[in-house]
């Protein structure tokens, strides 16, 4: 089965409206492709190679991950320098001991609530997964490179070419931007099961349909961003960023094969190894969203779906991604 019928079933089996792929090497792109619907309800429109998606936890490698890595290549920092109490290395490969996800949005002050009431287990844990690492990345580089965004526009878009990545893309975009959850029901029972300190400035989850806008409730309420997600972006730019650092464009060889190494179980600095489909040696991520990016003995695959639209349902996405990444013609 090809790559496109096997996506093609999917659709028709309900996993997601729509998709865009792109299947390629460090040489460029040799395949790509998009199908379904970028927006499903309350109106349709058609997936298409210049659809805009919410890449969502993908930012932590396509963006974050390489700030932190250009700032050490700088000299800025060491990656065993600690900011507000943990290392970088720390940071990167989640095993900081904080918790997997604190709303951030309910406390006046996220930073104090995550020093407060973000540690759940001793640092150097074994790696348990968490957007707060990234939260507390995300306020470093501000104080490191400056304004966050602007970090990201002058050192990865432009130098790349990028005229289809952004944080919050201007509302005359919208058409081309797939859509996301209509209602933030997921993460309003994720806070419901969470126990946290009574916030305090509580707010309401969104409840009309997020379309252009950071599916991520802390990344939305902070702005656009935390680090952790918010990135929008093509198929295209996506593939453009995995070939640049593979290509060692944005990063230098030497600390790029460091990122990528095991640290503690599947996680490298920031990437995240041996991808479903792939070999031990492969490392990317995975976003909420439903989107993907891996890298694996030469191979770039990007896969990026709107599968919460209209809402987030329970999804196969692992096996998605495997399939996927098997069906490519080796």
């Amino acid at each position: 089965m090809t790559v496109e019928d096997f996506l093609r079933s999917e659709i028709a089996l309900g996993s997601f409206p729509g998709v865009a792929w792109a299947i390629g090497n460090a040489d460029g792109i040799e395949r790509e492709g998009a199908l379904g619907h970028a927006v499903a309800v309350p109106l349709r429109l058609p997936a298409t190679l210049d659809t805009i998606w919410d890449l969502a936890s993908t930012t932590k490698v396509l963006v974050t991950t390489i700030l932190v890595l250009q700032a050490v290549a700088e000299g800025k920092i060491a990656l065993d320098d600690e900011y507000r109490g943990y290392s970088y290395r720390e940071l990167l490969s989640h095993t900081s001991g904080l918790r997997s996800w604190l709303p951030t949005y309910w406390y006046e002050d996220p930073l104090s609530a995550i020093e407060r009431w973000g540690a759940e287990r001793p640092r150097g844990s074994a790696p348990v997964y968490s957007d707060l690492n990234f939260f507390l990345l995300y306020y470093a580089l501000g104080e490191i490179l400056g304004d966050y965004r602007a970090a990201a526009r002058e050192r990865i878009f432009e130098p790349l070419g990028l005229r289809d990545t952004m944080f919050d893309p201007p509302a005359d975009l919208r058409p081309r931007i797939a859509a996301t959850e209509w209602g933030q029901r997921f993460e309003r029972v994720l806070a419901e099961k969470l126990k946290s300190p009574p916030p305090t400035v509580p707010r309401d989850v969104r409840q009309g349909l997020m379309w252009g806008d950071a599916n991520d409730g802390n990344s939305f309420h902070g702005g656009g961003t935390l680090g952790n997600a918010g990135l929008f972006a093509t198929a295209r730019d996506a593939f453009r960023i995995m070939q640049g650092f593979v290509r060692f464009e944005l990063v230098p060889r030497e600390l790029a094969e460091e990122s990528t190494r095991v640290v503690a179980e599947d996680r490298g600095l920031g990437w995240q190894l041996a991808g479903p489909g792939l070999s031990p040696r492969s490392f990317g991520h995975m976003g909420f969203t439903g989107t993907s990016v891996w890298s694996d003995e030469g191979r770039i695959f990007v896969l990026l779906t709107n599968r919460i639209h209209p809402c987030a349902a329970p999804i196969g996405m692992h096996r998605i991604r495997g399939e996927f990444h098997r069906a490519e013609p080796r």
